[in-house]
């Protein structure tokens, strides 16, 4: 007994000097429901992606730290994994006074601007219809080979610079450039990026974006604007636009967003694509807990979707 005991105090004391220098988070969330669109069959599937995490730091000295995270989505439905083993986040960086950059596989950095505005977060029968009609025909909701810059705060402003490169020979690099400000009850954004070229081509895809939201007491209201242009004649541009509000009554969040989505080429003119509105509830039973109900119209493919389940983080 004494010398289990002693070898137990031999760990611990181990254990506490490794995470005096570094620290490690596992974390994730496990999201499922049961979902009906029109002319479908009933099936479960997730609001927000399950995913399980690991992310952690070490501090290097003088206020600089190294910094990781590696993310992999699950479908909680079947246990099988999604796409490769960390398809959500893959990186590696240094943290400071001058601000986080960080390289490898992460959210595109346009594309993330979309929760700031999107009251479903881009989540949810609604939410993720908004999240491809926001990218204008040409963003993406990760890329990879990515650099990525955040600044410091100034007085609520943050800079935030990112480049994916191509790796293939004599295709172009991406470029974005983000500037989010918030202060108290306000935030807004604005973004420009141009689209990193898959395969050498002569096109180059570039998506402008803004953003804000104003919160007044329990409600939030919220609005955006993207337009995408693909360079391309025969698929045109994309003008996309967001409303939305939300409220917190009765111990959650209640919800509403419409987004429409306007296309002109060589073709058409200012074509319907996208017009939908939804309606959504979130109701927590802890910190951690959650259930919901959703419910959306998609005019434009006359679809009706419905959505209730349980999302639980840890």
């Amino acid at each position: 007994m004494k010398k289990i005991t002693l070898a137990a105090m031999v760990i611990g004391a181990f254990a506490s000097s490794a995470q005096a220098q570094s620290n490690v988070t596992v974390y994730g969330v496990v999201d499922l429901g049961l979902a009906k669109t029109t002319n479908g069959t009933t099936v479960e599937r997730e609001n927000h992606a399950s995913r399980l995490g690991f992310k952690g730091s070490e501090e290097l000295g003088n206020g600089l730290q190294a910094i990781f995270n590696l993310e992999s989505e699950i479908l909680a439905d079947t246990g099988m994994q999604k796409g490769n083993l960390f398809d959500r986040q893959s990186w590696v960086g240094l943290k400071g006074s001058f601000g986080t950059v960080y390289m490898g596989r992460t959210k595109d950095l346009i594309d993330g601007a979309q929760t700031r505005v999107e009251p479903f977060g881009a989540d949810g029968v609604v939410g993720k219809v908004n999240e491809a009609m926001m990218r204008g025909g040409v963003g993406a909701s990760r890329v990879a080979n990515a650099i990525t810059y955040n600044s410091p705060s100034f007085q609520g402003f943050v800079l935030s610079a990112q480049a994916v490169l191509s790796e293939v020979k004599g295709a172009d690099t991406g470029y974005a450039g983000l500037v989010t400000y918030d202060n108290g009850p306000v935030s807004l954004h604005a973004g420009y990026q141009r689209v990193v070229q898959a395969a050498v081509t002569p096109a180059e895809p570039k998506l402008w974006t803004v953003g804000g939201g104003y919160k007044f007491g329990d409600a939030k209201v919220t609005a955006a604007y993207s337009k995408g242009d693909t360079d391309v004649a025969a698929t045109g541009e994309f003008k996309s636009y967001l409303v939305g509000v939300s409220y917190a009554i009765g111990g959650g969040e209640a919800k509403a967003v419409y987004g429409k989505q306007k296309q002109s080429n060589n073709k058409v003119n200012d074509l319907d694509t996208v017009k939908e509105f939804g309606l959504g509830y979130d109701y927590s039973l802890s910190k951690r807990t959650a259930v919901y109900g959703y419910a959306g119209r998609e005019r434009v493919k006359s679809l009706t979707s419905y959505q209730l389940g349980i999302t639980h983080k840890f």
